[in-house]
């Protein structure tokens, strides 16, 4: 575990733990691509954010490598998302493996409208000096999505994508039918990437 997963687990756990701590109890919560805690892995985050959890809600975990059994189920993020009936659906550290823009808005469109609350993070790539300003790019030419939301950012900053389908901007999710909404954005100290959790949201 790195001094960024540290460093983004304390900023997102108390925010998160709140959203959880102000469901009613017994609400429903659907941790995407979160193991299930009772395979001892991967749950670095997910322990941070309970930690600070005092309401008694029912979760359900989606993730590649779960297995079929109580609460727990196998969910693939590349895949279309079947995820109906949640009071809050998380999916915190999944969407970097997302390699399709129009696949991402199509899905997220989708979640949002089968669940009450929908948060997810995203998470650019990795600042590099190109022609004197700092951009950021997607190193040995990484296919997955390149978030870019300069209007959350404090300077001056530019995006260099591998291909048309890769980078994701604010305004993607106004032409997607999707409401975006910025619950916190940082950037972290150590690999100097900006991270944003925010609310999706869109019309019934």
């Amino acid at each position: 575990m790195g001094m960024t997963d540290f460093n983004v687990a304390n900023k997102y756990s108390s925010v998160v733990s709140g959203m959880l701590n102000e469901l009613n109890v017994g609400a429903r919560v659907a941790w995407l691509g979160q193991k299930h805690p009772k395979n001892g892995t991967d749950k670095f985050i997910y322990d941070s954010v309970m930690s600070g959890v005092n309401n008694d809600l029912v979760h359900d975990f989606y993730d590649l490598n779960n297995d079929e059994s109580d609460r727990s189920f196998v969910w693939d993020v590349h895949s279309d998302w079947d995820i109906k009936g949640y009071d809050l659906v998380l999916g915190l550290r999944v969407l970097y493996l997302c390699d399709s823009k129009k696949k991402l808005m199509s899905n997220l469109a989708r979640v949002c409208k089968s669940n009450e609350k929908v948060v997810f993070d995203f998470m650019t790539g990795n600042p590099a000096l190109m022609n004197g300003r700092e951009t950021f790019v997607k190193r040995n030419d990484s296919q997955t999505i390149l978030p870019f939301f300069p209007e959350l950012y404090d300077g001056d900053f530019s995006v260099q994508p591998n291909h048309d389908d890769q980078v994701v901007l604010v305004e993607d999710f106004k032409n997607s039918g999707v409401g975006f909404e910025n619950i916190l954005t940082f950037r972290d100290n150590v690999k100097r990437r900006f991270y944003t959790l925010c609310e999706a949201s869109c019309d019934a």
